[in-house]
């Protein structure tokens, strides 16, 4: 082979091993990204069947007597657990967020009076709209109140698992509070209704403590948490054996180039001597 002939052939093989070596990092680029894929799946996985839903006893009005009720936990069943002689239902309860502020689901439940915000007419609390919030404010039973109400649309979640409400009470971003209600003789006679217009206090409670929330391990997609994963692994896998033995190709092919680029260069270098041995 010729010196012109052997040096075209040392530019097409060092082509040839940049394209190859571009290929090998582009599957392994790729591969990354199917492991990366595969650690989403495993953790999707994991969270759903590791999941838990809270329910909630309430009671119910079914003809001349009331029963106990198990629902899914969100704050519109919470808000109207309670019952009155009627049937209707009241609220017992009411709900803060980390700031300190009661929250609600609606501009509807925003207070317009005193009793709507369970301090009962006649009291020193004033209520007033300040922008999109409203400030409970006065002295009520002896004890200055001041209170921040605002809307937060998120609580009409009502999903059947992981809703908005149940997180947010997990990670401590919402706070139950209960209208402890007193007797003439300042004793704590129990939870009643706030708009009834009983003396009492607003006092916070543990949702891990109060029994009429059960938190336990919802099972229900269970099967279907593991379908999905069974599936979407079986892909990535599939996909990724499929690289690996592109890669073994592209990493054999590289090898033979570089043993004839080795070969050619020694050509090249045998004919540089050869030339200079003549004109020497």
């Amino acid at each position: 082979m010729g010196l012109a002939a052997s040096q075209g052939r040392l530019l097409l093989l060092t082509a040839r091993k940049s394209d190859l070596e571009y290929r090998a990092q582009e599957i392994s680029q790729r591969r990354l990204i199917l492991a990366s894929e595969l650690e989403t799946v495993s953790s999707q996985y994991a969270r759903k069947t590791a999941n838990r839903q809270m329910k909630l006893t309430r009671l119910v009005k079914q003809g001349e007597a009331n029963l106990s009720q198990n629902v899914n936990l969100t704050y519109k069943n919470l808000i109207q657990s309670g019952m009155n002689d009627d049937g209707s239902n009241i609220s017992d309860y009411r709900v803060k967020n980390a700031r300190g502020q009661v929250v609600v689901s609606d501009e509807s439940e925003l207070p317009e009076t005193a009793a709507d915000a369970g301090y009962g007419d006649g009291s020193g609390v004033t209520v007033k709209k300040d922008g999109n919030k409203v400030i409970v404010s006065g002295t009520y039973n002896g004890e200055d109140v001041y209170d921040v109400y605002v809307v937060d649309s998120k609580l009409s979640d009502a999903s059947e698992t992981e809703n908005y409400f149940q997180e947010g009470l997990r990670n401590g971003r919402f706070i139950i509070e209960q209208f402890s209600a007193i007797d003439g003789n300042g004793d704590e006679i129990g939870s009643e209704a706030s708009e009834s217009g009983a003396i009492g206090e607003w006092q916070s409670v543990s949702w891990s403590g109060m029994t009429e929330i059960q938190d336990n391990y919802y099972t229900e997609d269970d099967a279907t948490a593991q379908a999905e994963y069974q599936s979407a692994a079986a892909r990535v896998q599939a996909q990724d054996k499929k690289l690996e033995t592109d890669q073994k190709q592209i990493e054999t092919q590289h090898k033979a180039v570089e043993t004839e680029f080795e070969s050619v260069q020694k050509v090249i270098q045998s004919n540089i001597e050869s030339s200079f041995k003549i004109f020497s």
